[in-house]
C-alpha cells in the first residue's frame, strides 16, 4: 500500500499524533494516481475502528475517541511556503456526522489535489507500512529523510526541521531536542523502516547550533508488520470481495482451536499469550510439517516453550511477537539444524515425564487425524481457490440463511439499535462479505 506525496506536501508544517497521521496516511494509499478528483468517504465509526486497530492493537477504545479524531483531522491546519505566500489547509474538506446512523462523510481537502493526484515528478514514495508503529515525529522526520533518499544525505536548519514538525516553539534548547525528538526517532525509523539515518552538526553560529547534517543508508527493519495485509482487503469481512492481482490472497481458512489437538491448543495458547497472531499460529505454525513430525505429536506444547526460549534468547527487538513471525517465515526457527536440535530436547524431557503423562500425550497424537487422501485434498484446495456463494447458497439454502441471520444480529447488536430498524442496504455488501466468509469456512470443515 503506497503513499505518494508531492515533496512540497512532505516540506509543510503540522502537527498530529501517530494514530491521526496513520488514519489520513491510509486514506491516502487509497488513492490512484488515475484519479481526477478526490472520492467522497462514508464510514461508519466502527470501520474506522477496524482500520485503526487493524492488527488488535488498541489505538481507539470507543465511540468518542472516533469523534475526536475526525475533528481533529477537521481543524489542525497544514501550513506551507510556496515562494511569498504562507497558507494554510486542513486535511479534510467537509466533515458531515450522520447521529443517526454513526456514519461519517468526508473527503479530503481540494486544497492537496496539486500534491497528492495525478504526480509526474517530484514526488516521494514509500510503504504504508514502514510508518505504522512510528510516533507522531518519527513518521514527520521519515517522510523528510526519504524525500532525500536518492541522495543520501542532506542539511537541515534546526528552524525549519521544527516546522516540519510542527515544534517550532518547543525544545528551545538542543539538547532537550535532541533527547526528546532525534533520538527517539532515529531508533525508531531503523527498528521499523526500510532506511535509518545518523546526523551531526552542520552550521554553527558560536556555540549554537543552526543546522543538522544528515547521512541516509538503506535499512532492513528489525521488524516488520505482518498484519498489514488486513488493510489490503484480507480481513474477514471483505474475503468475499475481488483482490487486485499484487495483492496477497489467502488461501486458507484456520482451524479453530477447539478443532486441535490438547497439546496443540496448550501450544496455541502459549504463542497467543506471547503475542503472536492467532490466524498466523493456525494457518502458517502449526501448520507447518516440521511441527506436524511423528515424533513431536503430542508434545508440541512444550517444543514451543523450548523454542520461543531460544529465540527470545537470539533476538534484542523490543516488539518479539512480530520478531517471532519475521523469523518464521524466513525459515531462521525451522532451520535442519535447530530443528533437529528442539527435537532432541524434546524427547530428552519426555524421558523425565512421568508414564501416566506420556500416556495422556500419546493418547492426544492418536487422536489427530490421518493425512487426507490426494482426492480430498484436492477437493478442499478446490473449494478454497473457486468458493461460489450463490452456488453454495442453492446447495445449502438453510446455512446460508442461519449465517445471515447470525450476521444481521451482530449489526443490529454492534449499532444498538432493533433489526427491523435499520436500513440493510446501507451494509448490504459488508454482510454479504462476511455471510460469504462464514459459509466458505463452513464448507471446508466439510470437507476435512
Amino acid at each position: 500500500m503506497a503513499i505518494i506525496k508531492h515533496n512540497k506536501l512532505i516540506e509543510t508544517s503540522y502537527k498530529l499524533n501517530s494514530r491521526e497521521q496513520f488514519f489520513v496516511l491510509y486514506l491516502i494509499s487509497q488513492i490512484s494516481q488515475n484519479d481526477l478528483g478526490f472520492k467522497e468517504h462514508r464510514m461508519h465509526y466502527s470501520e474506522i475502528e477496524r482500520i485503526i486497530n487493524f492488527d488488535g492493537k488498541r489505538r481507539l477504545a470507543n465511540k468518542s475517541e472516533v469523534f475526536a479524531l475526525m475533528d481533529k483531522l477537521n481543524s489542525v491546519p497544514i501550513l506551507y511556503e510556496k515562494g511569498s505566500i504562507v497558507g494554510k489547509s486542513v486535511w479534510l474538506q467537509h466533515m458531515e456526522h450522520n447521529t443517526d446512523t454513526d456514519e461519517f462523510t468526508f473527503s479530503i481537502s481540494e486544497k492537496l489535489r496539486e500534491y497528492l493526484l495525478q504526480l509526474k515528478e517530484h514526488f516521494t514514495r514509500y510503504s504504508l507500512s514502514n510508518i505504522i508503529y512510528l510516533n507522531g515525529n518519527a513518521v514527520r522526520l521519515y517522510e523528510v529523510l526519504k524525500r532525500h533518499q536518492y541522495k543520501g544525505e542532506c542539511e537541515l536548519t534546526i528552524e525549519k526541521l521544527k516546522f516540519y514538525l510542527g515544534i517550532e516553539n518547543r525544545y528551545p534548547k538542543f539538547y532537550e531536542f535532541k533527547r526528546w525528538v532525534l533520538i527517539p526517532a532515529q531508533k525508531e525509523i531503523e527498528q521499523y523502516t526500510d532506511i535509518r539515518f545518523e546526523f551531526r552538526p552542520g552550521k554553527k553560529e558560536k556555540k549554537r547550533i543552526l543546522s543538522l547534517k544528515f547521512y541516509i543508508f538503506e535499512n532492513e527493519p528489525q521488524y516488520t508488520p505482518e498484519m498489514l495485509q488486513l488493510l489490503s482487503g484480507l480481513e474477514e469481512g471483505r474475503v468475499g470481495e475481488e483482490v487486485s492481482k499484487d495483492q496477497p490472497v489467502v488461501d486458507a481458512v484456520p482451524a479453530a482451536p477447539e478443532q486441535l489437538s490438547p497439546t496443540q491448543q496448550k501450544a496455541y495458547r502459549y504463542l497467543l499469550e506471547k503475542g503472536v497472531n492467532k490466524r498466523f499460529i493456525t494457518d502458517q505454525i502449526l501448520s507447518h510439517p516440521k511441527v506436524n513430525y511423528a515424533p513431536l505429536r503430542g508434545y508440541e506444547d512444550l517444543y514451543f516453550r523450548l523454542l520461543w526460549k531460544f529465540f527470545a534468547s537470539k533476538t534484542k527487538a523490543e516488539r518479539k511477537a512480530g520478531a517471532f513471525v519475521n523469523w518464521w517465515k524466513k525459515g531462521r526457527l525451522t532451520e535442519p539444524g535447530l530443528h533437529a536440535r528442539m527435537v532432541e530436547t524434546v524427547l530428552e524431557r519426555s524421558k523425565i515425564m512421568t508414564q501416566k503423562e506420556r500416556d495422556e500425550r500419546e493418547s492426544a497424537a492418536r487422536q489427530e487425524p490421518r493425512d487426507e487422501p490426494f482426492e480430498d485434498l484436492s477437493r478442499r484446495t478446490t473449494a478454497r481457490r473457486n468458493f461460489d456463494p450463490a452456488q453454495f447458497r442453492r446447495d445449502h439454502e438453510a446455512i446460508y440463511q442461519h449465517f445471515l441471520d447470525e450476521v444481521k444480529q451482530s449489526y443490529a447488536a454492534t449499532l444498538l439499535v432493533a433489526p427491523q430498524d435499520l436500513d440493510w442496504n446501507k451494509y448490504r455488501k459488508s454482510i454479504e462479505n462476511q455471510v460469504h466468509y462464514k459459509c466458505k469456512a463452513w464448507l471446508l470443515q466439510e470437507l476435512a
